[in-house]
Parts: structure tokens; sequence; C-alpha cells
């Protein structure tokens, strides 16, 4: 996971804009102002929720998170990557439009509470694009663990001090931020929190006082991201990693043998394009829309800071610079 950078402030775009859809009182307002007002309508009806349950059975359809305007918008925030996981799906799997605080009812990780931030269904800041696997609940291997497990956020939302949870639309969000327990890339910086390790698993990062990151640990179960799947694909990107890099230091001596030996400047030239071709290729396994970015930057950082990659280093190259 690594930070996304959005403008806070919506799109431009009619779900937002155009004051066409009618709002309670009969004037004319937005279709995402125009939602929220009936889903507060709903939602605070004590004849449907009453002392966090549901009484009713009926449902409430949300649509605007689906508008083709909003989800055009968040992928070009998000790119092909999930949120959370950083997987490429855009050619094998679907993704979901998710609510990074859950609409109808929330998982408190002890309970269930009826309704969710139903308030916040159709919020810019609220959504994100997410791979079914860490947004729906579905059985994986966990490298180490015999059974299968259930993971997946669906709509979990933990926080560390349950008394701070925002229970209706009159509350402040604020309060609940500093016991929020789930990573936003939006918000938070992910690799501040993350570390990989060999194998392509993720871990809690030590903080300060040596303490394994509480938004880490919570993040790393609620997204499913220790899933074999996910685990091997991170595995793949990072071998891939070490081999171009090897690769790199090994044309590098070459061409440094080459100069030594006063080689044909014809020889010396094709060495020196086969270093471009390999640095480029690193660039682009580096790139803000590649896959696994923030394991790939943990290793290289990591690396550097123990001694590696003196002989690129001694030829001036920085694998630091080639990230995105």
């Amino acid at each position: 996971m690594i930070r996304i950078t959005r403008d806070p402030k919506p799109p431009s775009i009619p779900v937002y804009t155009d004051k066409k859809a009618k709002a309670l009182d009969g004037t004319k307002t937005t279709r995402a102002d125009a939602e929220t007002e009936r889903a507060v309508q709903f939602f605070t009806d004590p004849q449907n929720y009453q002392g966090d349950r549901k009484l009713t059975r009926s449902a409430f359809t949300f649509a605007v998170y689906k508008d083709p305007d909003l989800v055009s918008a968040l992928e070009a925030v998000f790119g092909k990557k999930c949120a959370y996981c950083e997987s490429d799906f855009a050619a094998v799997m679907p993704k979901d439009i998710e609510h990074y605080r859950p609409k109808s009812e929330v998982d408190t990780g002890t309970g269930v509470l009826a309704p969710g931030y139903y308030w916040l269904a159709g919020t810019w800041s609220n959504l994100l694009v997410a791979c079914i696997d860490c947004n729906r609940p579905r059985n994986h291997q966990v490298p180490g663990q015999t059974a299968k497990r259930r993971l997946g956020k669906a709509t979990q939302f933990p926080l560390a001090n349950e008394a701070t949870r925002v229970r209706n639309h009159q509350g402040a969000i604020a309060t609940e931020e500093a016991d929020r327990l789930l990573l936003d890339p939006c918000l938070d910086e992910p690799e501040e929190h993350l570390t990989y390790d060999d194998d392509g698993l993720v871990h809690p990062r030590p903080d300060a006082n040596n303490q394994p990151s509480a938004k880490a640990a919570a993040s790393i179960e609620v997204y499913a991201l220790q899933r074999k799947g996910l685990v091997e694909a991170r595995l793949k990107v990072l071998s891939d990693l070490k081999l171009k890099l090897n690769l790199l230091s090994g044309q590098l001596r070459t061409h440094n043998a080459l100069i030594a030996a006063n080689a044909a400047p014809a020889a010396v030239a094709d060495s020196l394009t086969q270093i471009q071709l390999v640095a480029t290729s690193l660039r682009t396994l580096l790139s803000r829309t590649a896959p696994y970015l923030g394991m790939l930057r943990h290793y290289i950082r990591s690396t550097k800071q123990a001694g590696g990659f003196a002989d690129l280093l001694q030829f001036g190259i920085d694998p630091e610079t080639l990230i995105a």
C-alpha cells in the first residue's frame, strides 16, 4: 500500500454539480445531496433503526457511488491498482467501488452496528477502488496456516476506542480519527506503517517505541493482505526486481572491464545501451502505476541502508532515484 494523492474536493462532475434532482422539500439539488437527504430520512426513522439495530426488512438503495462519471474519476485517481493491496486487477478481475467507512452497517470486530455511515455513501473522500479479494469476504489460504480463513474488509471498520464512534450524520467524523485503525491510503503514509520480508510477506513496522503499528496490524488482517495468492504475486515481482538489479550490476562490471581493456568504441557503446535498457526496465517496474510499489520501495531503501548496491552507487546509479 502506498500514499495516494487526490484532491479532497469532489470532481466537477454532474452527480456533484448539476442541480437536477428533487430534494425532499421539492426544490432542485444535486443527485449526491438528494441521495444523502433521503438516506438521512430513512436511516434515522425510528421505525427502521433503533438502538444500533435494524428493524425494517426494507433496504435503502444507494446509487451515487456507482455513477459512471464518478467511477471514471476514481479510476483516474487510483489507476488500475487496488487502493489496499496494489494488485493490478484491470485485466483479471472486477473492481469494487469501496466505501472506506461502510454505509449500511458496521462490523466493529466484536459486533455489528446498524446503520453504518449512511451519510458518507456518496462522499468523494470516502470512496476508493479496491479488488474483490480485499473488499469482499472470501476464503483464503494464509502462509503458515493449514485451514483457509474468511478474509476481506466487507463492513469492518474497527476503532481503538469504540466510545468515539460517530453513529449518525450529526456527529463529526474528526472525533474518531485518533482511534481509526484502518490505513487510508489517501490520508495516511502506509509505508510508515508497513514493512515486507524477502518472502513477500507484509508486517507491521515498529514505531518509535519498538511496538508494531496498530494500524498496520489491523489493516493487514482486515484487507486480507497476507493471503497466499497475494503473497506469491508480491514475491514474483520482488524476484523480478532483484534479477534486474543483479543484471544491471553485471552489465556495469562488464562495461568497466571493457573500458579498462581499451575495447572498441562500438563494444563500449553497446554495453552502455544495455545498461540504459535495464535501467529503463527498472523505472517501469518502480513506476507509480506498477503493482506492489510499497514493497519494492521498502526493499530498495532497506538494502541501501544495509550497505547494498555498492557497485551501482560507485558507477553513479542510485536505485533509490529510480523510485517513482
